[in-house]
């Protein structure tokens, strides 16, 4: 009965420590986890390694096979990670959580001064290409799993997604198998 309850206690401490939204990887380390909804614009730019460029919608995005599918009309297109450099949205977003609106993002935007609020509330998030997902092509809703930021930071993207929703500007692809994105709340 003695060495039951190590064990439990143990179990114990893994559980409360999910609840709290915490992982314990191997390494112990206890960075905070959270999954925040994000919302893609119509239109998509992706240049390419090569020089080139596509356009169209994101349809898919998969981290296994590490392939993207863009759609146009009728067509789709697939192009593998790997000779992509970034994918720039642009065009409308509509957002129907709470109340229903329509956010446009000019193609060419005019890009603000550094002073200017819009551009303090952007964030740039560095995720595994993993931590990135579409929820629903047809709506353009996504999730960004949040593993690599410290809790005060996690605190306040949260506090902004309960009045906001992010909209996601733009995805840089790194050659170690992560992403950078930027949003801006909207």
């Amino acid at each position: 009965m003695k060495k039951l309850y190590p064990i439990i206690t143990a179990t114990s401490l893994v559980f409360i420590a999910s609840l709290a939204g915490y992982h314990l990887p191997a390494t112990g380390d206890r960075s905070p986890v959270k999954k925040i909804p994000v919302f893609i614009p119509d239109d998509t730019n992706v240049s390419l390694k090569n020089g080139t460029s596509l356009s169209g919608r994101l349809i898919k995005f998969d981290s296994q096979a590490k392939t993207i599918a863009l759609g146009r009309e009728s067509k789709t297109k697939e192009v593998a990670m790997k000779e992509i450099k970034q994918i720039e949205f642009q065009g409308k977003v509509i957002i129907r959580e709470t109340r229903p609106s329509v956010i446009s993002i000019e193609r060419f935007p005019i890009r603000p001064t550094p002073n200017s609020v819009e551009q303090q509330n952007r964030k740039r998030w560095q995720e595994p290409l993993q931590n990135f997902k579409i929820v629903d092509v047809n709506k353009g809703k996504a999730e960004v799993t949040l593993t690599s930021l410290k809790p005060l930071e996690l605190r306040g993207i949260e506090a902004v997604a309960v009045n906001s929703s992010y909209v996601v500007e733009e995805i840089k692809f790194n050659p170690s198998d992560k992403i950078q994105i930027q949003v801006n709340p909207r």
